[in-house]
């Protein structure tokens, strides 16, 4: 840092004389305090080990490009300026990522997580306490109910204040030019046509900006209730997971959360449509009579077939979205088994299967395709047959058109009718009104019926997920705890005498344990067990089939809940699963599973686990990619990779769930000298 002294030792003036940018090539350097500028540069890059920031360029990018809309100005906003600079990278060049702008803190998954899971819990202890169901739409409306409404009162002002003005200014007009009017002066046709124009800029200003709010609380409501699915999924007990499928978890997460962008879009237009029809019936008979109510009436008729299209297109929605978990759930054990499948040559029976369940699901799907078809259609009928009303009505009830185009057809028909007059203003007006309500009801009302049956259908298939038992004992970050009764209590306020004495004494004391997966079971699955594992020991638990070998490790794992009895674990636990589990990556990630790199370390781990042959044999080592599940390697391999991974984990307990099961009996000698 330098400390400058200028020439006339003040600063404002050389900024006045020589301007903000060369003000200090006239200052003299009287001192210099700390390093040089570029050694400070060079210091910022590294961490506090000496290394090179890991995340430097991201730091860098998420300065450069934060989201430009949260400081820029009200007109900005509304005229959608900050997104040029943008726009203009694209015409100059493509788009990269790191053009992008970030995401808004409120858009990021982990803060709508927390704040929809925050009122889930609340919801779920009210339910709790009034002996109810707790219900996901309460959430969301006590989470997002304050925003969505005031989107709804710029709606409501945009379409009662701005839009039923533009017609009847129109209309005013337009009786301007009527030939031989003393009722609108010249200023008053400026005025209205000022109007015409004033109102039109102030719905696009608004609208538009509307547009974006309510689309971003769609989003909003999308990606929260994927970061609470997200979660969940991470907490369900054992047997949660069998009750449910990836199908499930697949479907809910790309298609049920998706409904909520578009029905957002139209969930006002079932309020506002209504509400605008009388306003519009009103101010259309206050032009032409009776004939408006006749028209409007013509329109209202279709409203109660609307209602129950929508409501049968919500069923159509449920049976789809049964046939898509089932075809989900299909091809995802047809693809996990697809060696075995190609040895035994049964690829066409199991595309027969696939084909058949895409069969129903195409079924159900048409069905629901259907219904939309007929739905929209009312968006090119409804409309032009009020209209056709409307006019035929009144030139029943004795009136006769008059207006450039149609004048000379209407006037005689009228005139054969009855030989009465309706002026050209009265016809800009209706038309304008029915063009209105030709939005509102016919586009915006069905579409709402529809995306709104759907997205109460999703609502109640996340509502029943969320509902899946859950593991009570949560993973925390103690490296001692008590397990009583299935709640977790500190050993620190439980302690042993001999554990006070000796804080470093690691081990597990299970005594008088009870344990079941199911409250509804009969039949315990763990009865009155009671052991004490002491450190540098190691201890076998045998037994057949169904004994509970793997009950008892997850009941140490808190992952079984328990009846009776205690469990005190003293250290920090490493296990390996009986069924191997692996993830797309490399061999290398897959033992580390995040943890740094200590290169004696993983050379014994890989020595002890014999899997030095393995990498001989492998095209590139521990460098390479295995598939999703490690579908890529064998059982034995899978199997020692899982082991070298809990035996890299530096922990005080191993717990190892039939490490020797799926490895030859080479191997297996020489994993029993771990």
């Amino acid at each position: 840092m330098y400390v400058r002294e200028y020439d006339n030792k003040d600063e404002k003036a050389c900024v006045q004389r020589f301007g903000k940018k060369h003000r200090h090539k006239h200052a003299r350097i009287i001192k210099q305090q700390g390093p040089h500028p570029s050694k400070q540069f060079f210091l910022a890059l590294l961490d506090e080990t000496g290394a090179i920031r890991p995340n430097l360029l991201n730091e860098f990018y998420e300065i450069q490009n934060s989201m430009v809309s949260e400081n820029a100005n009200p007109i900005s906003i509304i005229t959608f300026l900050y997104t040029l600079p943008t726009f203009w990278k694209g015409f100059k060049r493509d788009l990269e990522e790191t053009d992008l702008y970030q995401t808004l803190n409120e858009h990021k998954s982990s803060y709508l997580g927390d704040k929809i899971e925050l009122a889930w819990r609340k919801e779920e202890e009210n339910a709790r306490k009034s002996k109810r169901t707790p219900s996901l739409r309460r959430v969301l409306i006590k989470v997002f109910g304050i925003e969505f409404m005031f989107y709804g009162i710029v709606l409501a002002f945009t379409e009662f204040a701005i839009r039923m003005i533009q017609p009847i200014a129109l209309g005013q007009l337009i009786l301007y030019y009527t030939p031989n009017q003393t009722r609108i002066t010249k200023d008053e046709a400026y005025m209205y046509a000022g109007a015409v124009v004033l109102c039109s800029l102030i719905y696009v200003f608004i609208i538009h900006p509307y547009m974006m709010g309510i689309v971003h609380l769609g989003m909003k409501l999308r990606v929260a209730c994927c970061s609470l699915i997200y979660r969940k999924a991470l907490r369900l007990s054992k047997t949660a997971l069998g009750q449910t499928t990836a199908g499930q978890l697949v479907n809910l997460l790309s298609n049920d959360v998706n409904r909520f962008d578009v029905a957002v879009l139209f969930a006002h237009q079932l309020w506002v449509g209504p509400l605008e029809t009388i306003v519009i019936t009103y101010l259309m008979y206050l032009q032409i009579g009776i004939s408006a109510v006749i028209g409007v009436t013509a329109l209202l008729c279709f409203i109660p077939l609307q209602f129950w299209l929508g409501k049968k297109t919500s069923v159509l929605r449920l049976k789809t979205a049964i046939r898509t978990d089932e075809r989900v759930r299909l091809m995802n054990e047809i693809i996990s088994g697809v060696q075995v499948i190609k040895m035994y040559t049964w690829e066409k029976p199991f595309a027969n299967l696939v084909s058949l369940a895409r069969k129903h699901e195409i079924r159900a799907v048409t069905g629901a395709s259907y219904v939309r078809g007929v739905l929209l259609s009312f968006i090119m009928f409804s409309t032009r047959i009020s209209i056709f009303i409307s006019i035929f009505a009144y030139i029943l009830f004795g009136e006769t058109i008059y207006s450039t185009r149609i004048s000379i057809f209407i006037s005689i028909f009228a005139y054969i009718l009855f030989g009465e007059t309706i002026y050209a203003e009265q016809v800009f007006v209706i038309t304008s009104f029915y063009s209105i309500l030709r939005q509102s009801m016919t586009i915006f009302f069905p579409q709402g019926i529809g995306q709104i049956a759907e997205a109460n259908i999703s609502i109640k298939r996340l509502n029943n997920f969320l509902m899946y038992d859950e593991n009570k004992i949560l993973c925390r970050d103690n490296k001692t705890e008590n397990i009583e009764n299935g709640s977790i209590k500190d050993v620190k306020d439980e302690i042993k005498p001999e554990l006070a004495q000796n804080d470093r004494i690691k081990g597990i004391t299970i005594k008088n344990v009870t344990a079941k997966w199911s409250e509804s079971s009969t039949d315990n699955t763990l009865s009155n067990i009671s052991m004490e594992l002491r450190p540098r020991k190691l201890i076998a638990v045998i037994g057949p089939v169904g004994s509970g070998k793997t009950s008892l490790l997850h009941a140490i794992l808190k992952e079984l809940p328990l009846e009776e009895g205690t469990i005190d674990v003293n250290g920090e636990i490493s296990y390996a699963s009986q069924e191997p589990w692996l993830f797309a990556g490399t061999v290398r990630q897959n033992i580390l599973f995040g943890l740094p790199m200590e290169r004696a370390r993983y050379k014994m781990v890989v020595k002890r686990c014999a899997l030095e042959r393995d990498f001989t044999l492998l095209p590139h080592g521990d460098k390479t990619i295995v598939g999703e599940r490690g579908v890529s390697l064998s059982g034995g391999q899978r199997a020692r990779i899982n082991l070298a991974r809990a035996v890299y984990k530096q922990a005080d307990i191993y717990l190892l769930d039939d490490p020797l099961s799926a490895v030859d009996t080479v191997a297996g000698k020489e994993l029993e000298s771990i």
